[in-house]
């Protein structure tokens, strides 16, 4: 705060720095996710923490702990690379696919905090790793790992990496380093307690830019070296920005936006309606006849919709019109 003196001679407190933003404060205390740069430009990075996003699909696919930290990992990756997009309508999709009993994972998300995904295989119980954690290298197993840029109006772009370890972490800085020719190190995590639920789930991603120089690169390898566990540093109370603040000490890091992030769908009656119509006129009119109602059923949120036989003839009697 300073005081200076106004136009007519009395004094102006300026006190900018110690206004409170009430809406980053909300944002903060929910699921949420960090960007900014650091060493003047050099480096980018993210974090979040998605405790709730990652409950949310456990609950929808009533996922087992393994399951619920592979999938849980994936959609936070994503939720960071997809923030990383310009245009609120392009969406990113990364799909794993290996030989381990999951057999395959699929997330989509956007620019705007929201992400959705759904397990090959939701009931998946492998034994604990050597330390006691969570085998989603087992659970995943030997596979690729392929991602889907798709903006309305352009054709949509894909790259496929091999997977490095099926860790996600791991795959997805190899990844960036394949695809996209950009040095990164990603820390992710999600702690599932005894009774299934999310304890604590979140994440970061830091890369290099071209014009990083040698001394930036060894200070953030000693900061990642002592960053052993990102749940660890949940756990003890650390939010993401306390995270970056870790990773990029001494890098002179500046945070540049906080955002909300959720789990969410989007499927409604009418995306149900539309793939209820890709049955065909017979088979339509054959439920129809028999007074029998259409279910739909959403692969990433689990959710339900259910068209009645009236419904069916809304459907066929508008399709007639259309043609």
């Amino acid at each position: 705060m300073h005081a200076a003196p106004s136009a007519h001679g009395g004094i102006i407190a300026c006190m900018t720095a110690n206004i409170i933003d009430f809406e980053s404060a909300r944002v903060r205390a929910g699921d949420h996710m960090v960007r900014g740069s650091a060493a003047y430009g050099m480096v980018r990075a993210f974090a979040l923490s998605a405790r709730g996003v990652v409950q949310a699909a456990r609950d929808a696919h009533d996922t087992s702990p393994v399951v619920t930290a592979a999938l849980g990992r994936l959609m936070m990756g994503a939720l960071m690379t997809g923030s990383m997009f310009k245009q609120p309508d392009e969406l990113l999709t990364y799909i794993v696919k290996g030989d381990g009993p999951i057999r395959a994972m699929t997330v989509t998300a956007n620019c705007e905090g929201q992400v959705k995904g759904f397990p090959g295989n939701p009931h998946v119980w492998v034994p604990a790793r050597p330390d006691g954690k969570l085998d989603v290298g087992g659970a995943v197993g030997k596979g690729t790992l392929s991602a889907v840029r798709d903006l309305p109006g352009f054709e949509p772009y894909s790259s496929r990496v091999e997977l490095v370890s099926g860790e996600i972490a791991e795959d997805l800085a190899h990844y960036f380093a394949v695809s996209d020719q950009v040095p990164t190190s990603v820390g992710l995590g999600v702690l599932v307690g005894r009774n299934w639920d999310v304890e604590c789930a979140g994440g970061f991603i830091v890369q290099l830019m071209p014009d990083c120089i040698d001394e930036v690169v060894e200070r953030l390898e000693r900061n990642l070296a002592s960053v052993t566990s990102v749940t660890d540093l949940l756990r003890a109370g650390a939010t993401p920005t306390d995270v970056l603040c870790r990773v990029l000490d001494g890098l002179d890091y500046q945070e540049l936006e906080a955002q909300r992030v959720e789990f969410y769908c989007g499927c409604n009656e009418r995306r149900a309606a539309r793939a209820t119509m890709a049955l065909g006129e017979a088979e339509l009119r054959d439920m129809i006849a028999k007074n029998e109602t259409a279910e739909v059923c959403c692969h990433f949120c689990g959710k339900r919709h259910y068209l009645s036989p009236g419904r069916l003839r809304e459907l066929l009697r508008g399709d007639a019109e259309g043609r």
